[in-house]
């Protein structure tokens, strides 16, 4: 029994200094899990996630993406890590059931079930929104519609889409990362990332059309969309959601 509880009371023991620096504690705790502390590898973890955007919030990508995958790293030899990493997703999960900020919470689910490889659990919070929280599920379709492609429930996406808004949602994020890239140190690869980003995402807005039997929305949703990008590929892209082949998310 002692053993049982050496861990939680090991992590319970460590509490942040009191001029605390996000990054330095997300580098501890790395260190920790690579000593085999992993109960204070795991509080630090919690720390990072919990308290990293009150002290900035440029963080919040890098919390979303980089912290979670090395959380899950620590869980794959520390067990405990991965329950505490879905008791988070849980809790994230509850907020949004209550309509309580709901795209931030949903994205935070999301990014975590990304990082446990989980996407079922993502795919069944919006189907459960769109039984019983249809306004909510509206507010999120955006940040699901890649779970919910992956299952193959299209009929579920036609509910929720919106094509001209969904249309002019992705061309204005490719102008601004275009631009971006204009000034960026690598501005080939954002480049690159922009047109692949383009084409996938409209590639996908006109199939989800078609097989939900809205063909002519897709048809004039592609007139527009051929014109932002004079490349044949995309062309080739835009022909083949048109024939109703859905692409597979990209980014994974």
């Amino acid at each position: 029994m002692l053993l049982a509880v050496a861990p939680a009371l090991c992590a319970a023991g460590w509490v942040p200094p009191p001029q605390a620096d996000p990054m330095t504690i997300l580098r501890q705790a790395q260190a920790d899990a690579a000593a085999k502390h992993y109960a204070d590898a795991l509080a630090k973890q919690v720390w990072f996630h919990e308290h990293a955007l009150d002290y900035a919030q440029g963080l919040y990508g890098l919390r979303l993406s980089y912290a979670l995958n090395a959380w899950v790293s620590l869980g794959r030899t520390y067990p405990p890590a991965l329950e505490k990493l879905r008791a988070e997703r849980d809790a994230a999960a509850d907020h949004v059931r209550q309509g309580d900020g709901a795209r931030g919470y949903f994205n935070e689910v999301v990014a975590i079930d990304r990082a446990l490889k989980d996407d079922t659990a993502t795919r069944d919070l919006f189907v459960w929104l769109d039984a019983n929280r249809n306004e909510v599920a509206s507010q999120v379709y955006d940040i699901a519609q890649a779970s919910l492609v992956r299952a193959k429930d299209y009929a579920l996406c036609g509910k929720y889409l919106q094509p001209q808004k969904a249309l002019q949602t992705i061309l204005d994020q490719y102008r601004t990362v275009t631009q971006l890239a204009a000034t960026a140190d690598r501005p080939d690869e954002m480049k690159v990332f922009a047109q692949k980003t383009l084409a996938n995402r409209t590639g996908l807005l006109i199939a989800l059309l078609v097989q939900n039997h809205r063909k002519d929305e897709a048809n004039v949703i592609a007139a527009q969309a051929v014109k932002e990008w004079d490349d044949a590929g995309y062309r080739q892209q835009l022909i083949e959601a048109l024939s109703g082949q859905v692409p597979e998310p990209w980014p994974l």
